[in-house]
């Protein structure tokens, strides 16, 4: 599926002039997004892909250890604070409350446009087609593709570190540890978890072209900021 990026990314650069605030609740208003029309299809399910990323799926349950297994576990929370490891301890909801609501409202409105993709596509999750398959986290109740924990930890990525550039690197490091352990908990496939990735960069795009968006964005981001002892 990597191959595909630029295609991609190409496309998501022609659709970006029509992103902006359209009076809705949301920053980015979901008929904005048609993510059915920007990624590939999941691999078919008689296909030699989908066999390759059961079987890698097979793998990783192999060797999981109690400690991966914990991880994981604790990464099915979708909360922008599970970065605070990362970012700084002081970066908590008591200690950042208008950025808390922010990231929130992100969140929402990224679930609001990941859906019809996940409704659209339908894949069945890795252990609904192979018993074998034992998650370690809680199954979710919703298609596979793409996967939501990628698209919100790639999305929260992004926004995060804007503000806090300091600590990109470390940031973009953990998404992808945030992302990895869907696919060590067994619920999603490595190109459910890719899609999400893609899905999150564009959706991304989408809010910092939201004048809405930057307004909040720059009240949460100086909150933020005065939390970690940073200036502004």
């Amino acid at each position: 599926m990597r191959q595909l990026s630029r295609s991609f990314l190409l496309l998501l650069l022609l659709l970006l002039p029509q992103a902006g605030w359209s009076g809705e609740t949301l920053f980015v208003a979901r008929e904005q997004i048609d993510l059915a029309r920007l990624l590939p299809p999941p691999p078919a399910l008689d296909s030699a892909w989908q066999q390759q990323e059961m079987d890698l799926l097979a793998t990783l349950q192999k060797e999981r250890t109690p400690a991966m297994e914990a991880f994981a576990q604790a990464d099915a929370e979708r909360s922008v604070f599970r970065f605070a490891d990362v970012v700084g301890d002081t970066f908590t909801a008591a200690r950042v409350p208008v950025a808390a609501a922010f990231f929130t409202a992100v969140k929402e409105n990224g679930d609001a446009i990941l859906g019809q993709a996940k409704k659209h596509w339908d894949r069945p999750r890795p252990y609904a087609t192979n018993p074998a398959i034992t998650p370690c986290v809680p199954k979710p109740g919703n298609a596979s593709y793409p996967s939501g924990h990628s698209t919100f930890a790639t999305v929260m990525s992004i926004v995060l570190a804007n503000m806090v550039p300091e600590k990109q690197v470390q940031i973009y490091e953990r998404a992808e540890r945030y992302r990895l352990n869907r696919e060590i908990g067994g619920v999603h496939y490595p190109s459910d978890v890719e899609a999400g990735r893609l899905s999150g960069t564009v959706i991304a795009a989408f809010l910092f072209q939201s004048p809405t968006f930057l307004e909040d964005y720059a009240k949460a981001r100086a909150e933020v900021r005065q939390a970690l002892g940073l200036s502004q």
